[in-house]
């Protein structure tokens, strides 16, 4: 709809203008159709794993499934192609003659490069093994059907070398076929009666107006076959379903990493071998010269001595890991624990439900207290409800209800000075994957300890949490590389979602399902690992389903909830949950207990959490355990507790995050260069693209010259490809990452480690360096082969200030929209219609004095703005000033260069200054929409259940 107006009732005029605009409206329709079809390269690479598994166990051919893929999308394609010819052709007022012919024609050409759009995503879905090179290759197609269909640059400009693109371009058939059934029907006029009103028509008096524009525009040869087009089309629709056969026939992308652990020496541990070599070098020198009467004074100092000589033997750097983190810890280097008790009295929480409008007791008068060597486990409940009790423990309080009770630790009730005691860790393993471990922990050190530790203890802490948590031998590597690396990812990954939260030092621990879907080996070493930080005097306190036994005994205490959310049991577990098991025996009713069941399974079949429930009607365990003699024991300990803690002064914090604004500022900043920079498929895949489409474009309008229409029309045509090329695709490159890392994100927001704000900072800053780079390459390359705006140093600094400006301009514009639109996939196809519009709009395909509805947006488009700003930099010449030996370039009318195209296109030189202010405004403005849409939207926050 929105081209059908922008090219309203420009078909049919005997205008040079009006008509160069319906060819281009077959070049923006045909591409637009095809470009339809890319928002589907994402869904074919999701499908793309079941496909694997299905072909694994020989559910179909191969072959099977292309064809029915073929088949299906045929009707959507149709559908497509149907309604967008009906809502261009008439609204542009396009050829009716020959009853009709030209309207079928031309919905037949759209629903074949549709459908070869279609196909051809789907063959480049078949060979790319990430999302991100899929995005690159689909760029690269798209600039080469753009670059030689014969628009942009006419066929006699394109060097012998690139001749034959254009000549299997599929995209150039078809605006062959669209400009001949349009103008040799729709102008059939002699041009005798245009001769100097229609250029073309001066030198081709003899024919028609629409087989003289054909001709003049070189399109009259290659339109003598009209229906080579569609076979040219269809061929190439089956070329690239069989080239997406043999693609996933004969490759499968398993996604695992190709890095395998291994372990690297850290400055710190170097520095600590050398010194243990030169004390142990001292040393023996020392003892070769006083001999072996005086050694036997030094007999403690000689073994310490002889230990380091030992290690040296053994030349293991696993050896020398180990004695080092040994030494730290004998020597007390480790940061101190404040160990704190955890209280909770009466605490309830309503949810609000929005659609009935009525509260639900998640929980209701839950009432314990843990204290320091304490390991707690929560277990009953609905799920929502176990985890909504320990986010709420945890201080973090769900914004869809009400927590009323008393929770408090170390005298702070749940705020700023509350969450420093705690470490939450979540169920969900997200972490940043272009870190490496040993950074990740640093970065939460840095940011959670703040400025009461320097850096030398950060470190240290770090070091020992490595070493405690067994993360060593991995500590070099990225996250994201030791995915499927050692048969144990998901252990590893609970184990740096455990560490990065080690890092802050927290006097309590809060796990979410800390052993679920690990195996028996995995769980086992993350219950130690707890048991482990409760013996160093922390607070542990986890939800769990469905325990075992054994897993169940490694806790002091359990917290037991009924299905409504009451509290059934607060105590000791017990060996073999033997303590556990008697209360619940004891129980006048209760179920009979078989010594073929496990306690836990009978504990739980009595309070109806069984799998198979019980017949038998259940007892109101709540109100058991409230006339317990247990309750009274547990609220006289809470009562002490409570005294004790009144003793205690808390003091408020002045600021609610630990460390001050400039290092977070810097912190985070550094963070993002590092995903950015680490991330080859993103940054050095877009550089290498920039590189590749320089060269393609300079070798293709390679030094060509001003001597006629065509050279000049071909020069200015060459920005504006260049403009879309890199506008477009950086646009639409930033939405996927931010919404890869927006995970990460809301883990360490909902951890209190940054301020928002400095989010999205970090990402608008960290784009920058990249673009100074990349456009360079693509101005000193393509310009530099093209001869365009290179005629001096401060010509081409400026031309590329303004592709610059512009490319950090579209940027901006990709990441607003991405923090306004609740998911990734809506802001790439908002951004793909936006950008799609301001193309269109931008005063080349359809100029300004053609524009009618759409004049407000030319006025608000970047494209506009900056190809305006680059046609003047690399056309102005002041010919008003020219004398007779003018160097200003002319056409073979006598006419200037810089007239002509300043006539056509609206140009104005002594507006280019502005230009750029404006266009730097709406930089500016995109990024602080940006920053507003991602603090303000509440789709950018942590989900709270």
């Amino acid at each position: 709809m929105f081209t059908g107006t922008l090219f309203y009732k420009l078909g049919g005029q005997y205008d040079p203008q009006k008509m160069n605009s319906v060819r281009a409206l077959g070049f923006v329709s045909t591409m637009s159709i095809m470009l339809i079809n890319l928002v589907q390269l994402p869904l074919y690479m999701l499908q793309r794993p079941i496909f694997y598994k299905h072909r694994a166990q020989r559910f179909f051919r191969v072959s099977s499934y292309i064809v029915a893929h073929c088949i299906v999308n045929l009707p959507q394609t149709l559908i497509e192609a149907l309604a967008y010819t009906v809502c261009i052709y008439f609204l542009a007022g396009l050829s009716l003659a020959g009853n009709g012919a030209p309207f079928f024609a031309y919905l037949a050409l759209l629903s074949l490069v549709a459908y070869f759009g279609s196909s051809i995503f789907f063959f480049l879905s078949s060979i790319s093994s990430i999302p991100e090179v899929g995005n690159a290759l689909a760029g690269l197609v798209v600039s080469i059907f753009l670059l030689f269909s014969g628009f942009v640059i006419y066929p006699s400009n394109i060097p012998i070398y690139w001749k034959w693109l254009m000549y299997v371009n599929p995209i150039h058939w078809a605006n062959v076929s669209f400009c001949w059934f349009q103008f040799s029907n729709s102008y059939t006029d002699p041009c005798s009666i245009y001769i100097s009103q229609l250029p073309f028509c001066d030198q081709l008096p003899t024919l028609t107006v629409g087989q003289a524009y054909l001709k003049f525009y070189e399109l009259s040869e290659d339109a003598r076959r009209p229906w080579l087009p569609y076979v040219v089309i269809l061929g190439w629709t089956l070329v690239t379903n069989f080239l997406a056969l043999l693609g996933l026939k004969n490759i499968e992308f398993s996604g695992t990493s190709q890095s395998l652990p291994y372990l690297r020496k850290t400055p710190m541990i170097s520095k600590y071998r050398e010194d243990a070599e030169n004390e142990s070098l001292s040393y023996n020198n020392y003892s070769e010269n006083l001999g072996n009467s005086d050694t036997s004074r030094f007999s403690m100092p000689q073994t310490s001595w002889m230990g380091y000589g030992k290690m040296k033997q053994n030349c293991g750097i696993e050896r020398w890991v180990e004695e080092f983190h040994v030494d730290l810890e004998r020597n007390g280097l480790d940061l101190p624990l404040e160990p704190a008790t955890l209280l909770f009295e009466n605490v309830s929480f309503t949810r609000y439900n929005q659609g009935t409008k009525d509260n639900t007791a998640a929980f209701s008068n839950i009432t314990g207290y843990a204290k320091p060597h304490h390991m707690v486990a929560i277990l009953g409940g609905t799920r929502t409800g176990k985890a909504t009790l320990l986010k709420c423990l945890a201080g973090r309080v769900p914004s869809t209800g009400n927590l009323s009770g008393n929770i408090q630790a170390y005298g702070f009730r749940t705020g700023a000075a509350f969450s420093r005691l705690i470490g939450y860790v979540e169920k969900l393993d997200a972490h940043q994957p272009y870190l490496s471990i040993r950074e990740s922990l640093q970065f939460s050190a840095a940011l959670r300890l703040g400025k009461a530790v320097n850096s030398l203890g950060r470190s240290i802490h770090v070091e020992l949490i490595l070493n405690q948590l067994g993360l060593l031998p991995y500590s070099n590597h990225l996250v994201g590389s030791l995915c499927d690396a050692t048969g144990k990812t998901f252990e590893i990954a609970k184990k740096i979602t455990i560490a990065v939260e080690l890092a802050a030092n927290p006097s309590i621990l809060f796990l979410e399902e800390p052993i679920s879907g690990l195996d028996t080996a995995g769980t086992s070493t993350i219950l130690n690992i707890l048991s482990q930080l409760s013996n160093s005097g922390r607070i542990i306190i986890a939800s769990l389903t469905h325990p075992s036994t054994r897993i169940l005994s490694s806790f002091n205490l359990a917290l037991i909830l009924t299905h409504k959310g009451h509290q059934a049991y607060f105590g000791p577990v017990g060996c073999n949950c033997t303590v556990l098991l008697d209360y619940f025996k004891s129980i006048p009713k209760a179920p009979h207990y078989s010594k073929r069941q496990s306690p836990v399974s009978y504990v739980m079949g009595a309070l109806g959490f069984d799998i198979q429930k019980r017949q038998t009607h259940l007892l109101n365990y709540a109100e058991i355990y409230e006339a317990s003699s247990l309750q009274a024991a547990n609220s006289k300990k809470v009562c002490n507790v409570r005294k004790m803690m009144k003793g205690k002064t808390a003091n408020n914090l002045a600021s609610t995050y630990p460390a001050p604004y400039s290092w977070q500022a810097i912190l985070v900043l550094q963070r993002t260069q590092r995903f950015l920079w680490r991330n080859v498929q993103y940054t050095y895949g877009r550089l290498t693209g920039c590189i590749m489409i320089g060269l393609l474009m300079g070798s293709l309008y390679y030094q060509i010259e001003y001597k006629d229409i065509y050279g000049v029309t071909s020069r200015t045509l060459y920005i504006y490809m260049q403009v879309i090329l890199i506008g477009v695709i950086s646009a639409n490159n930033i939405i996927p990452q931010i919404g890869t890392d927006r995970l990460v994100y809301f883990r360490e927001k909902r951890a209190r480690m940054y301020h928002p704000f400095f989010y999205p900072v970090s990402w608008a800053v960290g784009e920058i360096p990249y673009f100074f780079i990349a456009t360079l390459a693509v101005v000193g390359i393509g310009n530099g082969m093209a001869g365009i705006g290179t005629e001096s140093i401060a010509v081409f600094l400026k031309y590329w200030l303004v592709l610059f400006i512009f490319t950090l301009c579209v940027t901006y514009f990709g990441m607003m929209i991405t923090f306004l639109a609740p998911l990734p996939t809506l802001a790439a196809f908002a951004v793909s219609i936006v950008t799609s519009m301001w193309v269109s709009a931008s005063g080349v395909v359809v100029v300004l004095s053609d524009i009618s509805f759409y004049r407000w947006m030319y006025w608000s488009n970047p494209f506009q703005f900056a190809m305006n700003v680059m046609t003047s930099i690399s056309f102005y010449c002041n010919t008003k000033e020219c004398a007779s030996n003018c160097s200003c370039p002319k056409l073979p009318d006598n006419s200037f260069v810089w007239d002509r195209v300043a006539s056509i296109r609206s140009l104005n030189q002594e507006r280019g200054n502005i230009d750029i202010l404006i266009l730097s405004a709406m930089c500016l403005l995109f990024a602080s929409l940006a920053f507003i849409f991602f603090i303000v939207l509440k789709h950018n926050s942590p989900p709270q259940s």
